[in-house]
């Protein structure tokens, strides 16, 4: 038996466990209300606080942030770097309520609150080892983050970069269109 056909057949088994995995012990469980009260909340709360002047470059961030999010989700997750066990629905083994909403929608909302560069490093500074140091771990604690080859510190600097990368494009990209 080839490579190509052993990876079909696990990842046949795979998909099995998960669906299995979902509606057995995911679904409706404290972890799954909290993933989907996470979504949820963070997109309410910005729905109702979004600067309607800024909404294209505030959704531009959003788009970028969470293309990145996914991304790098993607690569870790094939790595072996991490799993999530817990997520709203059974097809996809990314932690989604992060890529598509604590990620965009946290940093959309640094983007619109913290126009300047000083301010917005800060509070980008201070999100990241928040994620980091006290948002993983906690993930760790309810068992809805596994981590197998990573450490928190790894991902400091990489919410980090993410939000100075993200500020910088969008920034420059408003600036050309004026």
């Amino acid at each position: 038996m080839n490579y190509t056909n052993k990876l079909i057949q696990v990842q046949k088994q795979f998909a099995h466990f998960q669906k299995k995995f979902f509606f057995e012990e995911t679904l409706y469980s404290y972890q799954w209300w909290i993933t989907l009260a996470i979504t949820v909340l963070l997109w309410v709360v910005w729905v109702l606080v979004v600067d309607k002047l800024r909404l294209k470059s505030i959704i531009i961030v959003g788009l970028i942030t969470s293309l990145m999010a996914t991304v790098m989700d993607d690569v870790g997750l094939s790595l072996a770097a991490w799993h999530y066990p817990y997520q709203i629905v059974y097809f996809t083994t990314r932690f989604n309520s992060v890529d598509f909403a604590v990620i965009p929608v946290t940093y959309m909302l640094l983007f619109q609150y913290f126009t300047r560069w000083k301010t917005f490093i800060i509070a980008t500074a201070s999100f990241s080892l928040f994620a980091a140091f006290i948002a993983e771990p906690l993930f760790v604690k309810l068992g809805m983050y596994i981590i197998m080859s990573w450490e928190y510190w790894y991902s400091a600097p990489i919410y980090f970069a993410m939000g100075i990368l993200v500020k910088w494009i969008v920034d420059k990209m408003d600036k050309e269109s004026n």
